[in-house]
C-alpha cells in the first residue's frame, strides 16, 4: 500500500460534538470523515465506488489528528510507560493530560524520557475552544438564543489524516472527494459556516513512514476508530490494550425516513488502542428500519509501536 498525508487547514471553527451543541472537540474520528465523503460521493453519483474501495481495502484513512507547523502528532498509546518521575503526582497528571505525541518524540515517550511539560505547552498552541451565541428565529415565535461550541486552530495548525491507497486511480478519487469537501465542510453546523478548510497533500516523514511498516513491530497501534469483525474479534483482542467508545446520533438523510431517526448505537475501539494481532475491520450497517443502509466506517490503519526485539 501507498501512504500520503492529507493536511486540513481550517479557515472557520470546527464543530465536533459528543451530543451537545456546546461541544467543540479539536479532533475527529475516521467515521466522521467517511460520512462526509459519502455525502460528497452521493452528489457525484459515486457512492458505490467509495463503498467498494473502502470495503475491499483499496482505500483507508485515519482519524483526524493534530499538526502544528511541520510537527505531526499521533495518539498516546494505551500502554504503561515507565518514567524517572514515577513518584511525582504532578508528572503523573501531565502524562495523563497528554493525549497526542509528536511523531519525532514517539520513541522518547515510549522510553519514558519525554519532557512532558514542554510538549504540553507546545500542544496547547494548537488552538482554542470558543463558545458563540446564536439566535433561532421561528415563524410567529420569539427569538430563542442558543450557544454553539467550536474549536479554532491557530495559524499553521490543524488536522491531518493518513491516507492508505493501492493505486493512483484510488488516490485521485479520494482527492476529488476531499476537494469537494473543502467547500462543504466537515463536522456539525456546516450550513452555519463551520468546518471549512483548505487541503494540503504531502509525503510522509521518514520516521512516520518507518512506523507504517508494521511487520517490523510486535506491538501495533490503531490510529483510527475500528472494530474487528466477529471472526477477528477474539484474536485481535488477545493481549491487547484498548478503549471502547460509543458512536451514536441521527441519520443525516432526507430519504431514510419521514422523520429524523437515530442510528443504531455502535461500539468501537478508539485510536491509541494497541494490539499484538492486526485485523481488517469492516463497514457496518447501523440503520434501524429506514429505507436504505447507514454505513459505519470501522476499518483500522496501524502504526508500529514496539519492534520485535524491544518487546
Amino acid at each position: 500500500m501507498n501512504f500520503k498525508i492529507c493536511k486540513m487547514h481550517f479557515s472557520t471553527g470546527l464543530h465536533i460534538g459528543k451530543g451537545l451543541l456546546t461541544d467543540g472537540e479539536p479532533v475527529f474520528y475516521a467515521d466522521t470523515l467517511f460520512s462526509a465523503l459519502c455525502h460528497e460521493a452521493l452528489k457525484m453519483e459515486k457512492l458505490d465506488t467509495l463503498f467498494r474501495y473502502c470495503k475491499e481495502g483499496h482505500l483507508k484513512f485515519s482519524d483526524g489528528m493534530p499538526f502544528i507547523q511541520k510537527k505531526l502528532y499521533l495518539p498516546k498509546p494505551l500502554l504503561r510507560v515507565e518514567t524517572d518521575e514515577e513518584g511525582s503526582s504532578k508528572m503523573k497528571k501531565l502524562f495523563k493530560k497528554l493525549s497526542y505525541i509528536p511523531v519525532e518524540k514517539f520513541e522518547e515517550y515510549l522510553q519514558g524520557n519525554l519532557d512532558v511539560q514542554k510538549e504540553k505547552e507546545k500542544y496547547d498552541t494548537l488552538g482554542k475552544f470558543q463558545m458563540t451565541q446564536k439566535v433561532s428565529v421561528a415563524r410567529e415565535e420569539e427569538a430563542e438564543p442558543y450557544f454553539v461550541g467550536s474549536y479554532h486552530f491557530q495559524k499553521e495548525a490543524g488536522l491531518y489524516v493518513i491516507v492508505s491507497y493501492d493505486t493512483e486511480e484510488v488516490f485521485e478519487f479520494f482527492m476529488e472527494l476531499m476537494r469537494a469537501l473543502e467547500y462543504s465542510g466537515i463536522g456539525g453546523k456546516r450550513t452555519s459556516g463551520y468546518g471549512k478548510f483548505q487541503l494540503e497533500f504531502a509525503d510522509m516523514s521518514k520516521k512516520l513512514q518507518e512506523r507504517m511498516d508494521i511487520e517490523k513491530y510486535s506491538l501495533k497501534m490503531a490510529v483510527s476508530l475500528a472494530l474487528p469483525t466477529e471472526d477477528e474479534l477474539e484474536e485481535a483482542c488477545s493481549d491487547a490494550n484498548f478503549q471502547v467508545i460509543k458512536r451514536s446520533g441521527f441519520v443525516a438523510s432526507d430519504t431514510y425516513a419521514k422523520h429524523l431517526q437515530r442510528k443504531k448505537d455502535f461500539y468501537a475501539l478508539a485510536g491509541g488502542s494497541c494490539f499484538q494481532n492486526t485485523f481488517d475491520g469492516d463497514i457496518y450497517d447501523v440503520s434501524l428500519g429506514g429505507s436504505h443502509p447507514v454505513y459505519q466506517y470501522a476499518i483500522p490503519i496501524f502504526v508500529g509501536v514496539k519492534e520485535w526485539d524491544n518487546i
